[in-house]
């Protein structure tokens, strides 16, 4: 994986294990669901002034990785920082990688390669957390990465 590459006035970065703290700091400033670990590959999207606008990572798992903490700053949101996120994370992704999108987002993950999947079959690490996730209340579904069309 390329640690950085650049687009426009958006550079897509991975993060080093020692630069985690910075996703981490990212979510809590803006009071965004999302927790990065140092062992799981981790990309953010700075703006202007080097800032972070946007971040997600992939959390490893037995067999598989989940898509998570995909989060934009309020102040930059539709201007497409999510679609960048998002597509150059996929150098990393395979048909083993899942993720646990909102129902109103199923169109925008449908167009970055993710399909929706039922629950039998799959690895129990991902359907475990699924249920952890809609006990909470969260209107989600499982998609799982099958490449961009």
């Amino acid at each position: 994986m390329d640690s950085e590459k650049s687009t426009n006035n958006y550079t897509a970065q991975w993060l080093s294990g020692a630069e985690i703290p910075l996703a981490n700091k990212f979510y809590r400033s803006h009071k965004l669901r999302g927790k990065a670990r140092r062992h799981d590959p981790c990309m953010v999207i700075r703006g202007p002034g080097n800032q972070i606008v946007a971040c997600g990572s992939l959390r490893k798992l037995t067999g598989s990785q989940l898509l998570a903490g995909v989060a934009v700053a309020d102040a930059w949101r539709g201007k497409g920082i999510a679609r960048l996120l998002l597509t150059r994370m996929t150098e990393a992704c395979d048909t083993s990688t899942f993720t646990f999108p909102y129902q109103h987002l199923i169109p925008f993950y449908q167009s970055l390669g993710y399909v929706v999947v039922e629950e039998a079959g799959l690895p129990s690490a991902i359907v475990d957390r699924f249920h952890t996730y809609q006990k909470q209340g969260r209107d989600i579904v499982i998609m799982r990465y099958q490449g961009a069309d």
